[in-house]
C-alpha cells in the first residue's frame, strides 16, 4: 500500500494542455496547485530542474520546477518550485474550472 503524499489533489485535464521546454514537449495528464505529469517517451531524470511553460486553454503559465518521477515510456512528475503570484492565480481558476466541470466516466 502506497501513501498519497501529495498536497493537493491531482485532476485530469483536457485533451490539447501540454507542457513546453527546451528538450522537448509533452501532453498533461494530470494537473495540480503543486505539479504535472507531462507524457513523455523519454522523460528527464529524477532530480532535474526544469524551466518549462504550461500550455492551457486560456493561457500560458511559466514555471521552474524539479523532477521527481520519471518513467521511461511514459513520462514525469514535474514538482513546481517556482510559479508567479499572477501564474498561481491562473493555475487556480484552471483548476477550479476543471473541479466543475462533470465527469464523463460512468
Amino acid at each position: 500500500m502506497s501513501i498519497d503524499k501529495r498536497t493537493s489533489p491531482r485532476l485530469p485535464t483536457s485533451p490539447g494542455n501540454y507542457v513546453i521546454y527546451v528538450e522537448g514537449s509533452g501532453s498533461i495528464r494530470d494537473l495540480s496547485l503543486t505539479g504535472v505529469f507531462v507524457v513523455d517517451e523519454d522523460p528527464l531524470s529524477i532530480g532535474t530542474t526544469i524551466n518549462f511553460e504550461l500550455r492551457l486553454p486560456t493561457c500560458s503559465i511559466p514555471v521552474k520546477g524539479i523532477v521527481r518521477r520519471s518513467v521511461p515510456g511514459q513520462g514525469m512528475g514535474i514538482q513546481f518550485v517556482q510559479l508567479g503570484p499572477e501564474g498561481k492565480i491562473l493555475l487556480k481558476s484552471y483548476l477550479d474550472s476543471l473541479a466543475r466541470t462533470p465527469s464523463t466516466k460512468t
